[in-house]
């Protein structure tokens, strides 16, 4: 008989850690061999630059969360500060948490939600950002890749980076495909489920999600507005890598910083179900920086760096959100509850 106090682990959630697991070990592994010490030592270099990387990874934040917050438009009118918050900590569980690629677009709608935004119109909008942000990884892809064939000097990079484009390009289009038949609907029900759980007079009608989404498609200025500032949201990310490089040693051209950023990000991409794109990330960057000549420690002390921005931009929201729900949960508990619980 089956311990009723045990849980089997769903299929997904162990394959989302088995491909954290994997990637942790071939992320490790590309840096040990390629020298441990000297990459760490190259990390180290940039002293005061690595905080001058991570401070600027706040303007493509703004720029995200400026989107963002143009998309979502008439449906709820939430200060910009608000979706910046969202988008930040949308990026932290994306990047630090285990099953975060699902787990991140959540928390970004439960930050508006927190806020007063209403449970529909947030996660529409969000629908809609996520799809346009997609598409605007493809075309900032599209750009680099073009830009790299122009190179010419390095055919093995370009077929790994269509690679990654081809892959991008499929998740997207398969993305609004599912939206337009039945994703949205699906969505719908398990938050009408999820909110009625919680306070049955606030049950969102089953429904209202797939209309508010193609309602929010249908203003096409804010969701071509939208999808513009994504775009120079990605081209702006190109600055992390060049000033990056430019601290460890490496004085390279804006044009070669776009295209390690945008083919880099593709390829990140193309391995979404690895949490953190851990180890592909490192091994697109060993790739794309042999392309122009840069040594393998100095790529992976990039990658590095982008691991470091990530954790201390993102481990303070981690730790601020999880304050903020306990509270909330502590709060809303009755005085009578408390008391059983300590009985």
């Amino acid at each position: 008989m089956r311990d009723a106090g045990v849980r089997p682990r769903p299929p997904v959630k162990l394959g989302l850690s088995l491909a954290g697991l994997l990637g942790i070990v071939a992320a490790v592994g590309i840096v040990v061999y390629n020298g441990a010490d000297l990459v760490i030592e190259a990390l180290i270099s940039q002293g005061w630059g690595l905080a001058v990387v991570v401070a600027f990874h706040l303007v493509p934040l703004v720029l995200s969360a400026a989107a963002w917050q143009v998309v979502t438009g008439p449906e709820w009118r939430g200060h910009w500060s608000i979706f910046l918050w969202a988008r930040v900590l949308r990026e932290a569980v994306n990047d630090l948490v285990p099953g975060g690629q699902v787990g991140g677009p959540f928390a970004g709608a439960r930050a508006l939600i927190l806020h007063g935004a209403p449970w529909t119109p947030a996660t529409a909008a969000l629908v809609v950002d996520q799809t346009s942000e997609t598409v605007a990884l493809v075309v900032f892809a599209l750009i680099g890749l073009v830009m790299l064939a122009l190179v010419g000097n390095a055919p093995n990079t370009v077929r790994w980076g269509l690679v990654g484009v081809a892959v991008a390009t499929v998740l997207v289009g398969g993305f609004v495909v599912a939206q337009r038949f039945g994703v949205i609907n699906l969505l719908d029900r398990a938050i009408s489920l999820l909110v009625g759980h919680w306070n049955a007079e606030a049950r969102p009608p089953v429904g209202d999600l797939h209309d508010t989404v193609w309602r929010v498609y249908r203003r096409a200025p804010r969701l071509a507005a939208g999808l513009v500032l994504h775009v120079i949201c990605w081209v702006v990310g190109t600055g992390e890598v060049w000033l990056a490089l430019r601290f460890l040693g490496h004085d390279v051209s804006w044009e070669t910083a776009l295209i390690v950023e945008s083919l880099g990000q593709a390829i990140r991409s193309a391995a979404f179900v690895v949490p953190g794109a851990l180890g592909v990330q490192e091994g697109g960057y060993v790739l794309l920086g042999a392309a122009f000549g840069i040594d393998p420690q100095t790529s992976l002390a990039l990658s590095l760096t982008k691991r470091v921005r990530d954790i201390v931009i993102g481990a303070p929201a981690l730790l601020a959100w999880q304050l903020v729900e306990g509270q909330r949960l502590l709060g809303g508990m009755r005085p009578r509850e408390r008391v059983g619980e300590a009985e």
